[in-house]
């Protein structure tokens, strides 16, 4: 009897224990998400993914002669999550703004992260991990909207 009640409390004790992981892992993907869409309203909202791309564009070269957006579509191979975008353009320009020239071929292929937001679109860069954004937005919903 003494052995059956240990083994029901250490499993009481186990579920509590991961009861309270799932929480505290919840809980900071909700600070994350709503932290990293915070940050990237402050660093511009755009109308479209591909006007959010050409700003980019912008801002990271120059002497721009052309911007050809390539393919602007849901990251998804099966569209499941469209509030997360990737673009990808062909840039025609003299150099990057930091000095680097432009590829030999004549033209840089950069592509972006967009997500969408109630204002319209963010960026956000790939090493800030837009897809578990985009998870946490379709996760909480308006609770991550700001």
């Amino acid at each position: 009897m003494k052995q059956l009640q240990k083994s029901l409390l250490a499993i009481a004790v186990l579920t509590l224990v991961i009861i309270q992981l799932a929480a505290i892992l919840v809980a900071t993907l909700w600070f994350y998400t709503t932290l990293s869409l915070e940050i990237a309203k402050r660093e511009g909202v755009y109308e479209t993914p591909e006007d959010g791309m050409r700003v980019r564009v912008t801002e990271t070269w120059v002497d721009v002669e052309k911007v050809e957006i390539t393919y602007a579509g849901p990251n998804s191979f099966d569209g499941s999550n469209p509030d997360v975008w990737f673009v990808i353009a062909k840039v025609w320009a003299a150099r990057r703004v930091n000095g680097k020239p432009v590829h030999q071929r004549g033209y840089d292929s950069p592509g972006s992260f967009f997500l969408r937001v109630q204002e319209g679109w963010v960026h956000v860069p790939e090493g800030k991990f837009p897809e578990l954004i985009g998870f946490g937005m379709r996760l909480f919903g308006p609770l991550v909207e700001i």
